[in-house]
């Protein structure tokens, strides 16, 4: 009775053994009662029953003890019951009795590398049909928009497109003057062991108005704005606001995809225009310090190696890149299921894939331009 409680033996028969504990079992006291009950005695495949019903204080000492000595006297064969008890001993042990008590799950067997495939496979072409499915909601959405623009969310339009584009202009114009900096300096390397300095002008002007301005300036917003939507999106689809708008007969495509992909459609060509010229602007800050070559010189060089063609073929492949940026981060923000490890996991892949299919969709471009 030293340590506040006692154990008493009720009796045992031919397959269980039956003690009753009295006084109180705390956490002071848990050490041992815990010793005390770990050296109990049984043969095995017997039951075990503890009368609980004399306890005068019961906190979670003490259930930690009958968790414990449960598992212990599970891996000996035997079963701990509780016998009688009090009624909060019994509230408490029926919130960790059915999670903490039971026993370990046992691991899920792997799947083989067949299987492995077959299931990647599954996926693959379910991702696929989602694709395509949600690339008619968007036609459909922009065909909409086109036919009755009052109808367009206007108010969030404008929003996505400051988000979108104001707010990426310092990192787009200094990521593009470091991609011009860099273009000139390799290009000055090389073409100065041949007397031709003159012609930083042309590679620099062609490489970003043709590939670097558009293709840097979409990944920068895959990471900017196809994240945000994707991020924005699956928030909403965890707190359940995605289908409350669909169970209030709201379209989710024109109040949550539409206004995005209008924003990115009208502000990714400006910042690719933004892109180009500061570019050209690091090639002439290389070419004036480092070769001493005069600014008139390399514009009117420019001037003449560039064509309305050049930048043609940028503007048209920013906006297919914007098409795909919006779309990609709004697809998977639907896809995202529940917890904050889902929005992260749909936003990280919301990215992967947007930078994927733009490198994709530049190489198909370069090939069709090159034979037109």
């Amino acid at each position: 009775m030293a340590a506040g409680y006692e154990i008493h033996a009720l009796g045992a028969g031919p397959d269980s053994v039956a003690l009753a504990i009295s006084g109180r079992v705390d956490t002071g006291s848990s050490q041992d009662f815990l010793s005390e009950l770990s050296q109990l005695s049984t043969p095995a495949k017997r039951n075990v029953a503890l009368d609980l019903s004399q306890v005068t204080y019961f906190d979670s000492g003490g259930g930690a003890v009958l968790l414990e000595i449960k598992r212990l006297l599970h891996e000996r064969g035997v079963e701990l019951e509780i016998s009688k008890s009090t009624p909060a001993i019994d509230g408490f042990l029926k919130l960790v009795a059915d999670t903490a008590m039971e026993a370990a799950p046992a691991h899920e067997k792997t799947d083989g590398l067949v299987a492995g495939l077959g299931s990647s496979a599954i996926e693959l072409l379910t991702d696929l049909r989602h694709l395509m499915v949600f690339t008619g909601e968007v036609i459909l959405g922009l065909r909409d928009a086109i036919k009755q623009p009052h109808r367009i969310r206007w108010r969030e339009t404008w929003l996505y497109m400051e988000r979108a584009g104001l707010d990426g202009v310092p990192i787009v114009s200094l990521i593009s003057f470091l991609m011009g900096v860099i273009t000139g300096l390799q290009a000055a390397t090389q073409l100065k062991q041949f007397g031709a300095d003159i012609y930083i002008a042309n590679l620099v002007g062609l490489s970003m108005v043709r590939e670097l301005g558009p293709l840097m300036t979409a990944i920068i917003s895959a990471g900017r704005s196809g994240a945000a939507f994707a991020a924005e999106i699956g928030t909403m689809k965890v707190s359940e606001e995605v289908d409350a708008l669909t169970t209030m007969g709201f379209d989710r495509t024109r109040f949550l995809v539409t206004p995005k992909v209008l924003a990115l459609l009208i502000m990714q060509p400006c910042l690719t225009i933004i892109a180009d010229f500061v570019g050209i602007l690091g090639g002439i800050f290389v070419a004036t310090t480092i070769m001493r070559m005069p600014a008139v010189v390399y514009l009117r060089q420019t001037q003449w190696a560039l064509s309305s063609w050049d930048v043609i073929s940028g503007l048209i492949k920013s906006v297919v890149f914007a098409i795909l940026i919006a779309g990609v981060g709004c697809l998977r923000g639907f896809e995202a299921t529940s917890g904050a490890e889902s929005v992260g996991r749909i936003t990280t892949s919301a990215i992967v894939a947007a930078i994927f299919l733009i490198i994709l969709a530049d190489a198909i471009f370069t090939i069709i331009f090159r034979y037109i």
